[in-house]
């Protein structure tokens, strides 16, 4: 086993790779992140037509960094010339971080074991054996590779959203999609636009919430834009109030599949339902359960500096964040936490914290009117 590290951080998504740089920035040089796959691994695994829906916008001069990306210097719109990148082209602008911020990646390499030791390090346990420890762990691991598949009876029959590699592997049959949510309009526009037929089975209607304001709860303009486009397709039905509670393989019935829902209807099918329920409470934080406090809504409970309350030393970053009723399950919002967990893990290690919440402070608008050569 090497010698301590001063932080570790496990996941190479964008919260490890935006808190990594972050600290790049700092007194913190002796950093390694590791991950199970390769940088930017879930992004990588997404479906091929699946689209960021948050925009991207250079608009970093006039202190509004783009939404997407993870350090205040860099622009994903700049990086990969699109308002609503793919997944490889997040990956991409990820590993270019990397670089830039020269970060230390050591990847693939799976951490199965993770133990506190008697001097308050802690010792990760890679699935090849091989043995790191650290004074700081954080944990970064995300949300797209822990979907929910046991969400009701009969769930793991159907295909999950993650587990879809490209709708054009899809045909022209007729599907039941399960969810209402961004994934499930995503999977229904993509699966009508190869001339299949759609109905999705939803019990909310979160395309009518009132929070439009925070596409944490509702659906996101992006969204809500396809979705409204999609409405007036005749390949297309929404049947809300219909609560999946099993799924049933009928073999040799006529139909493959019998769907059933709270109010006692069943839809049948041939196809595979999509399963566009989301991903596990809590995403990879889960995997260090018992490292956490967990509350009732099934969310580690952190400190204001987002470690764990049970043990000092041990920081989340990431979707799965909750403070107050704010869900940080955005980039552009759980970015924010950066700044608050780089200074604490400082102190941790009694080192200067200086300059590190002005990097992420807007910078003044500047005044792009003045003189005589404007062009506003």
């Amino acid at each position: 086993m090497s010698q301590p590290r001063d932080v570790i951080i496990v996941g190479a998504g964008p919260a490890g790779m935006g808190i990594a740089a972050l600290l790049r920035r700092s007194a913190v040089q002796d950093i390694l992140v590791m991950d199970s796959h390769e940088v930017g691994a879930s992004f990588m695994r997404w479906p091929e037509e699946t689209r960021l829906i948050t925009p991207s916008f250079f608009s970093n001069p006039f202190g509004q960094p783009d939404l997407n990306t993870v350090t205040p210097d860099s622009s994903l719109a700049l990086f990969c010339g699109e308002e609503h990148a793919g997944g490889k082209a997040y990956a991409s602008y990820l590993n270019a971080v990397r670089e830039a911020y020269q970060i230390p990646v050591l990847a693939p390499a799976r951490v199965v074991k993770v133990a506190l030791l008697s001097s308050g390090h802690f010792r990760l346990t890679t699935e090849t054996g091989e043995q790191f420890e650290t004074r700081v762990l954080i944990w970064a691991t995300g949300e797209f590779q822990f979907p929910d598949r046991h969400i009701f009876p009969g769930a793991e029959m159907c295909c999950h959203y993650a587990d879809v590699s490209s709708w054009k592997d899809y045909g022209k049959g007729e599907y039941l999609v399960i969810g209402g949510y961004e994934s499930a309009v995503d999977a229904a526009v993509n699966l009508l636009e190869n001339g299949a037929s759609v109905k999705m089975l939803t019990r909310s209607a979160p395309w009518s919430s009132s929070h439009i304001s925070d596409p944490s709860v509702s659906l996101s303009p992006y969204t809500r834009e396809r979705l409204n486009n999609a409405m007036h397709h005749p390949q297309f039905a929404i049947y809300e109030d219909a609560d999946v509670c099993k799924v049933i393989s009928t073999p040799g019935a006529g139909s493959a599949y019998e769907v059933h829902t709270t109010n006692g209807s069943v839809w049948t099918t041939d196809q595979v339902p999509i399963l566009a329920t989301g991903f596990q409470c809590g995403g990879g934080a889960t995997q260090l359960s018992a490292f956490f406090e967990w509350n009732d809504d099934g969310y580690p409970v952190l400190t204001d500096q987002d470690s764990s309350t049970l043990f000092p030393g041990l920081y989340l970053v990431g979707p799965h964040v909750r403070h107050a009723g704010n869900i940080y399950c955005f980039i552009y919002k759980f970015r924010q936490r950066f700044p608050v967990v780089a200074e604490s893990i400082t102190r941790h290690l009694g080192l200067s914290s200086e300059g590190l919440r002005d990097w992420w402070a807007l910078p003044p608008e500047p005044d792009c009117c003045a003189g005589d050569s404007c062009a506003c």
